[in-house]
């Protein structure tokens, strides 16, 4: 135990941003063939994507009708239901979004389609598990590598990946937690895997066949954070057509991860805390009491103990939610997991179709890495697109670090004008830390499509962000 009672596992330090959401689903299978349940009710458009993704090597049911996509994203036959789904967000009976809600067991990963892009759409379709959210038009060329990426193992995606000291011992610490009733809060920096851990807590407990349902509490907007942590009754307020369950309903038996719990207005967490303390929640417009059956578990890139201080956070809820407290370390002080957590995730992108070169590793070992393991994901996926010849050499690692937004380029070869990547410790906004480096990667790569492909975004919407932000394409080079 740490300073205040903090599990520790090696040395951690400063803070940063935290991260993502869904339910899970079993490891795929990833022999080909794929089996993919296409849903859509354009019978048209269904039958055209399947012909074409059947030429790809995939084999693929279609389905109408949103009732028929529950029964089959409910399918307990490993050996009868598909290994990736494809939704459409708007369909006559159910809708996508309630499909998505109708099916938090599911054991597949659900890629969602939509004419009607939303962000409101894109972030309900995320926080409910959705793998990603593509809009329409969308060709078989397109949608083939995201069916493969969602398609890899979930067990690879969730790994605590590394035989460092710190990675060993934050195993053991997270498998002696698994089956804790008490709350778990999670702790560290941004990137260094709180919603990994939490997974892993899930998958190695008792709970594990349950549901894993999982927010981002920075994600919920304020008038709507009681509906959605609780659910609402019929009529319970203007534009309640029909009753909706909450996250804790959701979770059931299982697992309920708030990420961001620092982020819970304080008008909230009073209700947040009575939920922990009668093990009970009561939905908006409704008289009854219902039971919370799910282990909770919570993370924050915070410092509780500041935001109490600073009176942002109630001390009974600090108290309550701190139970069980671990901190995750930073990647700079585990750094022999560094070159495993590349290979690994590396494997994992390029299908082992790629390997490190020496001179790549010895760039990796050198760089700081801020961004912890997410930034280290970050750049294989980009080194994945550019390698040549089967390996990464070390001027590639070098030239990918530096469309990095997490650093400045410093130890580089020179590159076409771009405009300046903020410094770690600069203060500037999310989204003004992505125009920077959306304008750099076009200034730098020249053609939208390419860098809609590293930003792993739909052209579509690379292209509406730079309307938004008034910028010509053809301006920086893009085309």
């Amino acid at each position: 135990m740490g300073t205040g009672g903090m599990m520790r596992v090696g040395v951690l330090a400063p803070r940063g941003v935290a991260a993502r959401r869904g339910p899970e689903y079993d490891g795929p299978m990833t022999a080909d063939p794929l089996r993919v349940l296409f849903i859509d009710d354009d019978e048209a458009f269904c039958q055209a994507m399947a012909k074409a993704l059947r030429r790809r090597g995939f084999e693929v049911r279609t389905v109408h009708r949103g009732h028929q996509a529950v029964e089959a994203l409910n399918d307990p036959d490993p050996e009868a239901r598909a290994h990736v789904a494809v939704l459409d967000l708007r369909m006559p009976d159910l809708d996508g979004l309630e499909v998505l809600r109708r099916t938090p067991g599911r054991r597949i990963p659900v890629v969602v389609l939509t004419g009607h892009g939303t962000v409101p759409d894109a972030v309900e379709a995320m926080r409910r598990g959705a793998f990603t959210f593509l809009t329409k038009p969308v060709d078989a060329a397109d949608l083939t590598p995201v069916l493969r990426q969602a398609a890899t193992p979930s067990g690879a995606g969730n790994a605590l990946v590394g035989d460092s000291l710190a990675t060993v011992q934050l195993r053991a610490l997270l498998d002696r937690l698994a089956d804790a009733e008490e709350p778990i809060l999670l702790t560290g920096e941004t990137g260094t895997g709180k919603e990994v851990a939490a997974r892993y807590l899930h998958l190695r407990s008792r709970r594990a066949e349950q549901p894993f349902v999982a927010v981002n509490m920075a994600c919920l907007p304020r008038d709507l954070v009681e509906s959605e942590l609780f659910g609402h009754a019929r009529g319970a307020f203007t534009g309640a057509a029909q009753r909706k369950p909450g996250l804790f309903e959701e979770a059931g038996h299982g697992t309920l991860f708030l990420d961001e719990v620092a982020e819970l207005p304080m008008e909230h967490q009073a209700k947040l805390l009575r939920a922990l303390e009668t093990r009970t929640f009561r939905p908006v417009g409704e008289t009854r009491e219902r039971v919370f059956e799910a282990r909770l578990v919570t993370a924050t890139h915070r410092r509780l103990a500041d935001e109490v201080a600073a009176g942002r956070f109630r001390e009974d809820l600090f108290y309550r939610l701190q139970v069980l407290p671990l901190e995750l370390p930073p990647l700079r002080v585990r750094r022999d997991d560094i070159l495993p957590i590349a290979r690994h995730w590396l494997a994992r992108v390029a299908h082992d179709t790629l390997a490190l070169g020496d001179d790549g590793c010895r760039v990796l070992l050198d760089h700081p890495w801020p961004g912890n393991v997410r930034e280290v994901v970050n750049l294989v996926r980009r080194v994945a697109l550019f390698a040549e010849d089967g390996l990464v050499d070390a001027a590639l690692v070098r030239r990918m670090l530096a469309a990095n937004p997490f650093t400045q380029a410093t130890a580089t070869a020179p590159a076409p004008a771009a405009p300046p990547v903020a410094r770690v410790h600069e203060e500037i906004s999310l989204e003004a830390l992505e125009r920077r480096h959306i304008e750099g990667m076009l200034a730098r790569h020249r053609n939208i499509t390419h860098v809609a492909r590293i930003l792993e975004i739909n052209r579509r919407t690379l292209q509406r962000k730079l309307k938004a932000w008034g910028i010509d394409a053809s301006d920086l080079g893009g085309t």
